[in-house]
């Protein structure tokens, strides 16, 4: 029993010393690359109005700064061929701490290799320009808000393409290369809003990347991307996965201003014909036909018509023939694209009013369906529409045109 007692009455003595504990791995490993490094250090039992200073012995080790348990710099990219070390030096008082810092070489083709595990983003429709905007955003975490998963790496893409995304954006198979013009180009993913960050252990972006050159592959279920940025890194992006991008288009439920049916019959109009080649890459033509009532100035119904042809042959001839409506997104050979509207744009095939060469923003139905026949009479062409609208309105009537225009667009494209 004494003996019990002696040690349940033996009182523990409190470790006062100040002491500097590094956290982190040592020898501090940095990325051949560089860029921003934090090592975690903690000091127990602190002294009053003491800081932890760091000094380093390389050159390229610099911007030092120490806050809370972190001390954080930058490191330069390695392009000496070999691996390089180098040492800080920690004070706190008295107390002396040295960690020794480690840097590689780049071994492969790539500074950075990453297979991306999330993808998304947002589909823009041509709420920004003449083509279909899709928004990528991929990397290994979770996209939200902010982007601000810890250690997450997130890359974005602002993709330009050919084709509409429809109820559901799926990213469109191509060949995308970055641009700088501001033009947005199909084909493209432009300089702007492309970039990349990698995020810390909090969450906060501490390294960023500036695009300068790269080309986005686009397969089945494939997103493949080899960019440089201005640092010189050189990074490669593989995701593979439905390559969907949500919709963030608004778009009203009936693009039509017809409060009843439709009809027409115009004897002097005149027929512009545009010939794109094979826009769509479906091996046939694609034509845009704009249908006047009057000309010089405008006035009065307008057409506009996009036409998938049965041939490729560029000669107003061959723009004869009767062609049904189809969805852009499911072509056919002798078809006229429906009208729809998405978002604020009308696209395809549309009916207007023109007074003096301006729009009637008051009226107009895009041809949501039915049937168009072009005809030749003599040097005259016979367009007749057998067509409704979106809210089932019937839009009939013939245009027969006098007058005839014809450009060829491909040379423009």
């Amino acid at each position: 029993m004494s003996l019990i007692l002696l040690v349940s009455c033996e009182k523990q003595v409190e470790d006062t010393t100040t002491k500097l504990v590094i956290n982190s791995e040592t020898p501090f490993v940095v990325p051949f690359s560089g860029g921003k490094c934090t090592i975690e250090f903690t000091i127990k039992n602190p002294i009053a109005d003491t800081k932890l200073k760091a000094v380093a012995n390389a050159w390229w080790i610099s911007d030092i700064e120490v806050y809370d348990n972190k001390l954080t710099f930058a490191a330069q990219r390695n392009t000496s061929g070999e691996e390089r070390t180098a040492t800080l030096r920690l004070t706190y008082g008295d107390i002396e701490s040295l960690i020794d810092i480690k840097q590689g070489i780049k071994e492969g083709k790539y500074d950075f290799d990453i297979k991306a595990t999330v993808f998304g983003g947002e589909y823009y429709g041509m709420a920004s320009s003449d083509n279909f905007n899709y928004f990528v955003q991929l990397g290994n975490a979770e996209i939200n808000e902010n982007n601000d998963v810890p250690d997450g790496i997130y890359y974005y893409f602002d993709i330009y393409a050919k084709y509409r995304g429809g109820d559901k954006p799926i990213l469109p198979n191509g060949t995308y290369v970055f641009d700088k013009s501001g033009n947005c180009p199909i084909g493209c993913f432009d300089a702007q809003y492309s970039q990349a960050h990698f995020n810390d252990a909090d969450g906060n972006p501490t390294t960023s990347f500036v695009f300068s050159n790269g080309t986005v592959t686009v397969t089945d279920n494939r997103f493949e991307a080899e960019v440089t940025m201005t640092d010189g890194t050189v990074h490669h992006i593989l995701y593979e996965g439905e390559l969907h991008v949500p919709s963030a288009v608004n778009s009203p439920e009936y693009g039509s201003t017809l409060t009843d049916n439709l009809s027409f019959e115009h004897t002097n109009a005149t027929v512009r014909m545009m010939y794109y080649g094979d826009y769509y890459d479906t091996g046939k033509a694609h034509w845009s036909i704009s249908l006047m009532e009057c000309q010089n100035p405008i006035n009065g119904d307008y057409f506009t018509i996009d036409l998938i042809t049965d041939s490729l042959e560029n000669t107003p001839e061959s723009v004869v023939g009767t062609y049904q409506a189809a969805s852009d997104l499911e072509l056919k050979d002798n078809c006229f694209i429906a009208g729809m509207i998405e978002g604020l744009k009308y696209l395809y095939s549309w009916y207007y009013v023109i007074i003096d060469d301006y729009v009637d923003q008051s009226q107009g139905a895009p041809l949501a369906d039915g049937t168009i026949t072009v005809e030749k009479d003599g040097n005259s062409y016979i367009v007749t529409l057998d067509c409704v609208d979106d809210n089932g309105h019937t839009i009939k009537g013939s245009f027969n045109c006098l007058n005839c225009e014809f450009y060829d667009r491909t040379k423009s494209l």
